[in-house]
């Protein structure tokens, strides 16, 4: 009897036991957060960059020198799945000294490739424009003509929510302002935008 009553306890414990880690099981599978969605459709976002404007002669000489220069992005993609793309980007980039204030904005529209889902690069072709002001004695504000210009980027992403995303980026904007004067195929002088920072961008 003895025998009978102590193996159905061990019945007993051992059901118990089932029961509690399916219940457990259960639980963590409930708890478990859903996985994130694909980035695919409309995004839209800003950034902050410090870097320099620079400036570069046919001879491959910096012009103006280097620049020490802040700026933002403000930019709209649309993705057609979660590789492949297109965006539309503002990238000024400002430095200011005493009472001048010189800056480089560049804007374009092209293409960005997802090779992995943390890891983006960009192309695009647009225009680009410098401007100078002084605020003094006497005011100055002087723009040159809008120009070709080229937007290269490569981001990597390190934080993302069901609705955002946050990356750090690098990219350079390059504006086209002299004419081939020489015919060496180059344009005589090119000013550049180079930025390091990171951006949101919801979608």
């Amino acid at each position: 009897m003895s025998h009978t009553i102590r193996f159905a306890s061990l019945i007993g414990v051992a059901a118990l036991g089932v029961i509690v880690l399916g219940a457990a099981g259960t639980a963590s599978a409930q708890s478990a957060p859903p996985p994130l969605p694909e980035r695919i459709g409309f995004e839209a976002g800003f950034g902050l960059y410090g870097g320099e404007i620079n400036c570069e002669n046919e001879n491959g000489e910096f012009c103006d020198g280097v620049t020490e220069a802040g700026g933002i992005d403000l930019h709209a993609n649309y993705f057609f799945n979660p590789t492949l793309g297109v965006f539309f980007d503002v990238f000024p980039m400002v430095h200011t000294e005493d009472d001048w204030t010189f800056t480089h904005t560049v804007v374009t529209a092209g293409v960005k490739w997802r090779p992995a889902p943390i890891f983006t690069l960009a192309g695009g072709i647009g225009s680009a424009q410098a401007r100078l002001r002084y605020e003094g004695i006497l005011n100055i504000d002087a723009k040159t003509d809008t120009v070709p210009a080229i937007l290269l980027s490569a981001a990597i992403e390190v934080l993302r929510g069901r609705s955002f995303a946050v990356d750090v980026q690098a990219r350079v904007g390059v504006g086209f302002y002299e004419e081939d004067e020489n015919n060496n195929g180059e344009a005589d002088i090119v000013g550049r935008n180079v930025g390091f920072g990171a951006a949101i961008t919801w979608f």
